[in-house]
């Protein structure tokens, strides 16, 4: 009993305060959050993540390492363009956005008119998606030495369990572009929702448009 006692009058304050933590400010990726003074790789506590605009694009808050609650997603404008519940797993709120551009069955044929019933969906927000691409895209230079711009298109799988692959361009500059495009889509996370159909998830193919200017 006197030991049990002399454990939860040492746990006490962990349980009346909470543990304590440390505010990181990350300029390479723009984000703000804070990890525990007793272990800094561990998130916990509330979650923000600025464009290149320095508008707010993510807000969240971790719990031992994981997102807890509900995060929001919001546009460059401002406004909420997605909510999602991590606690429950459930999808609250999202309003696309037209940066991407086109969402293809991998057995559809080239006329085919399939409906999607929900599209594949980043859980950062298309804008933080855009974001990020124009944060961490770098000119070639060979691109540069020679002039050329434009934009690529790519393509990727979002697979059933919100994994993404097969990444491949469609129409190829060159000139070191293509290899720029799918570097800087590979450093997203795999955190996407499935795309639904009929109820059920399924793989789809995704085509981003990746723009070069000089």
């Amino acid at each position: 009993m006197i030991k049990t006692f002399l454990l939860l009058m040492m746990l006490l304050p962990a349980i009346l305060f909470g543990q304590e933590t440390k505010r990181i400010s990350d300029k390479a990726t723009n984000e703000t959050f804070f990890v525990l003074k007793s272990d800094k790789t561990t998130r916990h506590g509330e979650y923000n993540k600025f464009s290149y605009r320095n508008t707010l694009l993510i807000k969240g808050f971790y719990k031992q390492g994981l997102k807890d609650s509900i995060w929001e997603c919001y546009n460059f404008d401002g406004q909420i363009s997605l909510k999602y519940d991590y606690s429950k797993n459930e999808l609250l709120f999202y309003k696309p956005s037209d940066k991407i551009k086109r969402y293809k069955f991998l057995n559809e044929t080239e006329n085919a008119d399939t409906t999607i019933n929900r599209p594949p969906i980043f859980l950062g927000g298309d804008d933080a998606f855009t974001s990020d691409i124009v944060r961490n895209l770098r000119y070639p230079v060979e691109a540069l030495q020679n002039g050329i711009s434009g934009k690529i298109n790519v393509s990727f799988l979002v697979d059933k369990s919100g994994k993404t692959s097969n990444y491949k361009i469609e129409k190829r500059l060159g000139f070191g572009l293509d290899l720029e495009a799918i570097r800087v889509l590979k450093l997203q996370p795999d955190n996407w929702l499935p795309a639904i159909q009929n109820g059920q998830a399924v793989d789809i193919e995704v085509t981003y448009p990746v723009a070069f200017k000089m």
